[in-house]
């Protein structure tokens, strides 16, 4: 019996070399399946990472207050600009009265132009409270955060964003220097780490924050905020507290019954679950693409045997008047598919993991390699492939060795 498996084996071999290029289709159709299944889940799984990376770094347990356009005056309904209705008192009493909020910092952001030496660049410069980075979840690759004495006193201290110090001193380091921001001078306090541009599709990288006292003060001379950044204690408390916010803002800026909100509030936590029902949306119609891909690539492998095992009637036949059983005909045709098969499984799964990279490089993605999914995508297509290997293993078994020598 060993004697016959290797037998087998061994002519198993002579044929895929003899049909070398029936041999290669078979290949090439085993590994594109299992190389775009694995590719698609993983280019999934990178746009995942990266968007719950963008959430992170926007703060897990954050809540942004934004004002809104206000579109009513004296009752009367009206295309207005951003409202100004967003001051210390309303912060005042959000802090007070939502108990969940556990750091904040209100903002205050205008564009101006900053220069240092020669060069010079119009940015956005953002006011805030010391407890901004750390809601943020950012640090710094050199210098410290402004503290709360430099809020107290407006202080002209700065932190620059990544491009901004790239762009104005090149490789050196710039802490400890001086730049004019409209023509007033602030000292350099410390360079954020490269974060990229957020899902709200401002780059903070190229951005200087300076306190919040000495950005309404001593830039843009104003009352009131650009926004707020409040952080929850816990994620699952962050809906009453959206909720409870809404509510104090509504009765602070006594808004008329038909009129909307001059106020946005904005849930981190719809972000996130947004998020997670979108990429599992995602993954679904990327395992069905899949499933459909594996499906094609094993009706390939079908098609290519079919149309061999009817080229090999006569060798068929042959082998069967001098002996061959119809076992040993049907075990050689599917070992001849299957070995391909499983050969075609391993080269998919390198092809899976240089195109991975590849496209995670050229989408600017993290790179993201889903083990599980491509053990399950080799499982199911080595399944697949053999099954269909076997109906023309069946086929091949059936051959009558009369018929065949008589239509040789």
């Amino acid at each position: 019996m060993n004697l016959k498996f290797l037998y087998i084996a061994l002519d198993c071999a002579r044929v895929l070399r003899r049909f070398g290029f029936r041999s290669a289709l078979i290949l090439l159709a085993s590994a594109l399946g299992i190389g775009g299944v694995i590719v698609c889940v993983n280019f999934a799984a990178g746009g995942r990472r990266e968007a719950l990376s963008q959430i992170a770094r926007m703060g897990v347990n954050a809540i942004t207050v934004a004002p809104q356009q206000d579109r009513g005056a004296a009752g009367r309904a009206r295309t207005g600009a951003i409202a100004h209705t967003l001051v210390p008192a309303d912060y005042a009493a959000i802090r007070q009265l939502v108990p969940a909020i556990v750091r904040s910092s209100a903002i205050a952001s205008g564009e101006f132009r900053i220069k240092a030496g020669d060069l010079s660049k119009s940015t956005q410069i953002l006011g805030c409270q010391p407890g901004y980075p750390a809601i943020k979840n950012w640090i710094l690759t050199e210098g410290e955060w402004f503290s709360e004495d430099d809020d107290r006193r407006a202080s002209r201290v700065a932190i620059l964003g990544y491009r901004v110090a790239r762009d104005i001193f090149g490789a050196d380091s710039p802490v400890g220097r001086g730049i004019f921001i409209d023509r007033a001078p602030f000292h350099i306090a410390g360079v954020l780490e490269e974060r990229g541009q957020g899902l709200d599709a401002v780059s903070e990288d190229d951005q200087v924050y300076i306190p919040l006292n000495t950005a309404r003060h001593r830039l843009m001379n104003v009352d009131y905020y650009s926004g707020l950044l409040l952080e929850v204690r816990r994620m699952e408390e962050m809906d009453a507290a959206a909720a409870s916010i809404e509510s104090v803002l509504r009765a602070r800026h006594h808004r008329l019954a038909n009129l909307p909100d001059d106020f946005q509030v904005r849930n981190q936590k719809t972000l996130i679950d947004t998020q997670i029902a979108s990429s599992r949306q995602l993954g679904f119609y990327v395992r069905a693409i899949g499933i459909g891909g594996l499906a094609i690539s094993g009706l390939g492998i079908l098609a290519i045997s079919w149309i061999a095992v009817k080229g090999r009637t006569v060798e068929i036949g042959t082998r069967r008047a001098l002996g061959a059983s119809v076992i040993d005909v049907f075990a050689q045709i599917l070992m001849e598919a299957s070995l391909l098969s499983l050969i075609g499984c391993a080269l998919g799964l390198l092809l899976g993991w240089e195109g991975s990279q590849t496209v995670a490089k050229r989408a600017s993605l993290p790179f993201e390699f889903d083990w599980a999914n491509a053990q399950l995508a080799i499982l199911s297509a080595a399944a697949m492939n053999l099954g269909f290997a076997m109906l023309p293993a069946v086929r091949a078994a059936r051959v009558s060795p009369i018929y065949a020598l008589r239509h040789e």
